[in-house]
């Protein structure tokens, strides 16, 4: 065994995933009706008989996968190497769950060999995902004795990779009655080589959450539906960077426009986002 398998390995075993309790009363009083396998006395064929005992219990399904517990699923689940061959991007673990009233499907996304950039997106995403996951449990124990549904996604990809920036976006979709999409956004600086925020591309003195601001009303102000209570973007407003060098200012659902209109997107061109940096 290599030392990536090793690694995840421990990760596995020191990091437990919340099972709901109604989940671990059902398959626990399914296991107590079952027979024992009479195979299931002596080594490979106790755990065959193990295995067939968990398919037969689990009437519903609850697992965590662990795609790179071997060489050749790391292979074939890595993302494209980012931020020169050394950094590349892995699916962690992966969440699925059906219970007959919650689903989910969940990849956690971990960058590797990107210094404390990578070190400290790997933190923020790991615990975002984990909130979400929390309340999933939740919910799911509640949705199992009353009835209803929801269904929990999670996905990622990198939106830019270029000589200067990298960026992650973190793609969760929460369905329970109504859809709700969360993106955010991970920015690891090349140049420096930490995490940045939308205030740090900006000199300290910088009057950027103004101009921003204006230039956002100026674009939406056409919109039917634009919520005229606007008054300025958050200071740390989420964003990703344009191929041109634009930038693209992203609001949350039902946040400037109804949330019909999913997660607005405002571009910033260039000549304005270099002006502002060059502010002092």
């Amino acid at each position: 065994m290599n030392h990536f398998d090793e690694q995840l390995r421990q990760r596995a075993r020191q990091e437990p995933s919340p099972v709901p309790e109604s989940f671990r009363r059902r398959v626990q009083a399914a296991c107590d009706g079952l027979e024992e396998d009479e195979t299931a006395r002596s080594g490979r064929h106790r755990r065959r008989g193990a295995w067939k005992a968990w398919s037969a219990a689990a009437v519903v399904t609850l697992f965590v996968a662990l795609p790179n517990v071997s060489v050749s699923a790391a292979s074939a689940l890595e993302q494209v190497p980012v931020l020169g061959s050394l950094v590349r991007v892995i699916t962690l673990r992966n969440y699925f769950y059906d219970d007959g009233h919650s689903t989910a499907h969940v990849s956690v996304p971990q960058v590797e060999g990107a210094g404390t950039a990578g070190q400290q997106v790997n933190q923020e995403v790991q615990a975002n995902i984990q909130s979400l996951l929390d309340q999933f449990y939740e919910d799911a124990d509640l949705l199992a004795q009353t009835g209803g549904y929801q269904d929990l996604s999670v996905s990622y990809d990198v939106v830019t990779d270029n000589d200067h920036w990298f960026t992650l976006r973190v793609c969760a979709v929460q369905a329970q009655g109504s859809g709700n999409q969360i993106l955010r956004y991970y920015h690891m600086d090349k140049d420096t080589g930490w995490q940045a925020t939308l205030s740090d591309l900006f000199p300290e003195d910088s009057d950027y959450v103004t101009v921003l601001s204006g230039q956002v009303r100026e674009q939406l102000e056409g919109e039917p539906d634009f919520f005229q209570d606007f008054s300025a973007i958050d200071p740390e407003q989420s964003f990703y960077w344009g191929e041109d060098g634009s930038l693209v200012l992203v609001f949350d659902e039902a946040s400037v426009l109804p949330a019909s209109y999913g997660n607005p997107e405002v571009v910033i061109s260039a000549q304005v986002v270099e002006q502002l940096r060059q502010e002092s």
